[in-house]
């Protein structure tokens, strides 16, 4: 519960670039403030920069930045943190939210590949920011790579297993064998104990969209509604196939909860395929990136509000408190 008494709000600012600004700003009204969008461009001659607005000053505030790094466009983010980094360098302190990382090595993988979760990481502790605090990143391991500086991690992923609750799902799915961590952690959180489906699969690492080469789906589904569980929603390959195999195998209703979208090119017609024709009832996903119209206006498309809870985060960084309470390992 966000405490405006608590904040002043001529201590702190909220900043942000290019990002997801819609969120931002709802983030922003939460905690009562106006967000400082910077705007963070190119000169003629190639050099990025970056222009504050005259009428802000940082100094002796609590600054804290809110962005996305997305592997499909690595380096760029990257230089607009530092960018926006620097532009708040009179700050009395910096934090970072990342509210997604991924890293192209979590989704492509090649021999000799250098990480770029590691890279990014780097670069992110060479700003030696306050604290860095990242909502569901894909692999856990990555916030290892930002010791020594302070970090937490947050989850979108435990809103969506509350819209499961309200559905009234009867059955977890997870899409491969590397999810079923994450599935039976997701049943934890509910009253009863759920089936679990485990939905095997082999990607294809030559091919950027993670075709499936095999797929065998293991339960009993007739009849029942489904909620297939990820963390990220990228080409939809994966949803796509084990949707396709849970409806052929009888599932009533089957529901898709991710806690980010961030679709490749072809997703749009793999995700409209499927909520026009049944084999998806919803898919249910966050406002943790910028979102496309065409997808908002999808039958059965739906988004969960984040900016609530990037708001609570955002108090207790500027008004000393422990984000503990917040952190939740699903």
């Amino acid at each position: 519960m966000i405490n405006e008494h608590a904040l002043n709000p001529g201590d702190f600012a909220v900043v942000t670039g290019s990002y997801n600004q819609p969120l931002v700003k709802k983030v922003a009204a939460h905690l009562g403030v106006e967000p400082v969008i910077l705007e963070t461009d190119n000169w003629g001659n190639g050099y990025p920069h970056c222009k504050r607005p005259e009428d802000v000053n940082f100094a002796h505030k609590k600054v804290v930045i809110i962005t996305s790094l997305q592997y499909r466009q690595i380096g760029s983010p990257v230089e607009e943190l530092e960018l926006m980094f620097d532009a708040c360098g009179s700050a009395s302190e910096i934090h970072i939210i990342v509210t997604w990382l991924c890293g192209k090595d979590d989704v492509a993988h090649s021999a000799g590949q250098v990480s770029t979760a590691a890279w990014i990481s780097r670069r992110i502790a060479q700003m030696r920011p306050k604290s860095v605090n990242i909502f569901d990143p894909h692999q856990s391991s990555h916030l290892e790579l930002f010791y020594p500086r302070r970090r937490r991690r947050f989850y979108f992923l435990r809103l969506l297993i509350e819209e499961a609750k309200k559905i009234g799902i009867d059955q977890i799915a997870a899409t491969d064998y590397s999810s079923t961590r994450r599935a039976f952690k997701v049943e934890s959180f509910f009253n009863k104990r759920l089936p679990i489906i485990v939905a095997f699969k082999d990607h294809n690492h030559n091919s950027t969209d993670s075709q499936i080469s095999r797929h065998r789906l293991e339960g009993e589904v007739i009849g029942k509604k489904i909620g297939l569980f990820d963390d990220m929603a990228l080409s939809l390959a994966t949803l796509k196939k084990s949707a396709e195999a849970l409806k052929n195998r009888g599932a009533e209703k089957i529901y898709a909860f991710a806690a980010h979208f961030d679709p490749t090119s072809n997703a749009y017609t793999a995700l409209a395929d499927m909520l026009t024709q049944g084999t998806l009832t919803e898919f249910i996903t966050t406002n943790s990136n910028l979102i496309e119209q065409k997808y908002l206006d999808l039958p059965g498309f739906k988004v969960v509000d984040v900016s609530k809870n990037v708001a609570e985060v955002v108090e207790l960084l500027v008004t000393g408190g422990s984000t503990s309470p917040l952190f939740e390992d699903i």
